[in-house]
Order: C-alpha cells, then structure tokens, then sequence
C-alpha cells in the first residue's frame, strides 16, 4: 500500500442484491471502501459524464477505490455492470450532489 493511500481516509460502502440469474438465488453483496473525492476528480467526472457517464462513473470509482480492493471492484464490475450506478450514486450524494426537492 503506498504512504499516499495510508493518509486518505475511506469509508466503506455496500450493496446487496438479488441476482435472479444465480444459481443459489442467494442475496449478492459487495462492499468497497472509497476515498473522498476531490474537486478535480468531480470536475473530471462530471466534463466526460455527457458522453458516457457509465465511464466517467466507471473512471470516478477506480480512481478513489482503497488499492487493495481495485481489482476486485473492476471484476465485480464487469459481472455486474449495474454496480457502477449503484456506487456512484452514493458516492455523489455522500459528497453533496443530489437532486433537490424532498
């Protein structure tokens, strides 16, 4: 792990599911920890978003990941594509931006 990865600080996130495709038909769970991102990582998410905001979502989530969990992420995402959405979705509105109303 490098002294970068040692001085940001990262909260853990979760998401449980039912995969109807599943074998078991067992609940599907995955949890990652997730630094905080920073000005710059928004801005970048948010400028490539209206040409792909899967990807910029996708890019957002490798980039702050912890390191020791970043192949697993991309390997649950690539069997579960919706997980992209769903992590997303909660790092943004764990930062602030949400859609306003109630």
């Amino acid at each position: 792990m490098s002294e970068a990865s040692l001085e940001r600080k990262y909260a853990e996130f979760s998401h449980s599911f039912v995969d109807p495709w599943a074998d078991d038909g067992e609940e599907t769970s995955f949890s990652f920890r997730f630094a905080k991102p920073n000005k710059a990582q928004i801005k970048r998410m948010q400028d490539t978003a209206g040409k792909s905001a899967a990807l910029a979502s996708r890019n957002l989530l490798s980039e702050i990941v912890h390191p020791d969990e970043k192949d697993a992420l991309l390997a649950a995402f690539d069997e579960y594509p919706g997980l992209v959405t769903a992590f997303a979705s909660a790092i943004i509105k764990g930062i602030g931006i949400a859609d306003l109303g109630k």
